[in-house]
């Protein structure tokens, strides 16, 4: 209902009618109008009234008394961020999501000088939170939840979690998922009893959704689904139980992969020990299949589908299996073997899925010195193997190893490191980075055709440390790259060097006006 004294709908009824039949205004508003629009013709009067009628109608539709209440004071967080850095997020929010990744980065920035936004972008903002709810939430959760209860959307009185035994298989896993967020245990319990009555489909996604708070509490219910008579129930457990250790799956892949590997030792002091590596190929069974190892077609290689068994063990084997001979030497015996393709990619995939930091480690190193040591360049499938081993590791370790072979300028192998690894470098390795990739520019055509492939170099401009003198550094690059063989080479490096200086534009935004004066100066 429109709050009393709404002139409006009289209004409204008039411009119906028209203005030489309506009759007179009564309510106080058109009165005032009419007085102070004397002498003008009935339809510019009318005209009027509407418009200023239309603006209070508009401006009360839908409030309440509650509406004249003051809002809350609000708590300023942090300092306004700099004018520059204002008309920065300004444009970053206007461009929409194909700057999501420079309004990221504006937020941590901005977040690590204790700044906030001004008050103006904070609707623009607050339609952001969606998809960059983490980082826009670093700057300005308090003051966007002040602005939510201002506008009246505080989420008071917001619906109790979704009830995930009723709705579509979507909303009740969706419910089942949160529940398990917040108390994993009851929520599997509370799915035991009934999980039997349900429908496959439903049984198969409430069983993917144990993953939120998986723990070795799980581990009878998921074992009893290796029996369930619904395909995707079965292989929904099989992806679930190779992350719990100390489950009996494990167990069992345990001694398959040590039936599949061994390690022979012969000789002693004087000679010294040898070791081989004896693999005997896993045959097909139904209890491998319960577990979910088949040999799939399309994944055979030149060694048959018993290969891809081999490999399927490796990988669903828990560390452990392999405890009684150092990790290096597991890895160093397969890189010779015979079957070294399918027992590398096992042993490479057990140790993604565990972070086992000694494995992590010995793979890295091991695959590493195989590359160094050919006396030609090293097979592209062993380059591709270490660099994905490598990603394996600690961000410090990583950079570690790779800053290694700047300083050796094996050049020729960067692109296929750079194309793993953490998303963000620190400052010392951007620099050593930079300065390998300087020396690179000025060797041979090959090794600049090398570096151009992939687009690895032009994406560094996302990963670089984003400071002035890496900015100023790879605009070097492109300016002493040769005339004659660039290429592709010379349009990554142009893209590297426009990220990195509008990056460091951006830090530059939030210098104070006297800093940023006196570089100038």
């Amino acid at each position: 209902m429109p709050p009393a004294g709404d002139g409006w709908e009289p209004a409204l009824a008039a411009a119906l009618l028209g203005a030489e039949r309506a009759p007179p205004a009564a309510d106080p508003l058109s009165v005032s109008l009419a007085v102070s629009l004397a002498g003008a013709d009935p339809g510019g009067a009318l005209l009027a009234r509407l418009a200023a009628h239309a603006t209070l109608h508009r401006a009360g539709a839908g409030l309440g008394p509650e509406a004249l209440i003051p809002a809350e004071p609000r708590a300023r967080i942090g300092l306004e961020c700099p004018p520059a850095a204002a008309t920065r997020l300004h444009g970053l929010l206007a461009d929409g999501p194909s700057a999501a990744a420079r309004l990221a980065e504006w937020c941590t920035l901005a977040a690590a000088r204790g700044m906030r936004a001004p008050d103006w972008l904070l609707p623009a903002l607050a339609a952001r939170r969606d998809t960059l709810a983490d980082a826009i939430d670093g700057i300005a959760a308090p003051e966007l939840a002040w602005l939510g209860r201002a506008r009246g959307d505080s989420g008071e009185g917001a619906e109790q979690p979704a009830d995930w035994t009723d709705g579509t298989v979507a909303e009740r896993r969706a419910a089942f998922t949160a529940w398990r967020a917040r108390d994993p245990e009851a929520a599997r319990l509370a799915l035991e009893p009934v999980f039997r009555k349900e429908k496959a489909d439903l049984r198969e996604a409430l069983v993917g959704a144990l993953e939120t708070g998986l723990s070795e509490a799980d581990e009878p219910f998921l074992e009893a689904c290796l029996d369930d008579r619904g395909g995707g129930v079965r292989m929904a457990a099989q992806r679930l139980l190779p992350h719990l250790p100390a489950a009996r799956y494990a167990a069992r892949m345990a001694r398959r992969a040590r039936a599949a590997l061994a390690i022979e030792s012969r000789g002693g002091f004087p000679e010294g020990t040898t070791h081989s590596l004896v693999v005997t190929l896993p045959e097909a069974s139904p209890d491998l299949a319960r577990d979910g190892v088949t040999a799939d077609a399309w994944q055979n290689w030149s060694g048959g589908a018993r290969a891809t068994l081999l490999r399927a063990i490796l990988e669903c084997a828990p560390p452990s299996a392999f405890c009684d001979h150092p990790p290096e030497l597991w890895i160093g015996l397969a890189l010779q073997n015979d079957w070294a393709k399918p027992i590398l990619d096992g042993l490479h995939a057990m140790v993604r899925r565990t972070r086992d930091p000694a494995w992590a480690l010995a793979l890295a190193d091991v695959l590493g010195r195989a590359c160094a040591g050919d006396r030609e360049r090293p097979a592209n499938a062993l380059i591709a193997f270490w660099a994905q081993a490598l990603a394996l590791l600690p961000e410090a370790a990583w950079e570690a190893r790779v800053g290694a072979v700047i300083r050796a300028r094996r050049f020729e192998v960067l692109p296929d490191l750079l194309a793993h690894g953490p998303d963000r470098f620190s400052e010392g390795f951007s620099a050593a980075l930079l300065d390998g990739l300087a020396v690179a520019c000025r060797g041979s055509g090959d090794l600049r055709q090398s570096l151009g492939k992939g687009g690895v170099i032009g994406g560094l401009g996302e990963r670089l440390w984003s400071g002035a003198d890496a900015a100023a550094s790879a605009a070097a690059l492109v300016a002493r790259l040769p005339e004659e063989g660039g290429g592709r080479l010379r349009e990554h490096l142009m893209d590297l060097a426009a990220t990195l200086a509008l990056r460091a534009a951006m830090r530059r935004d939030f210098e104070p006006d006297t800093e940023r004066e006196g570089a100038r100066g």
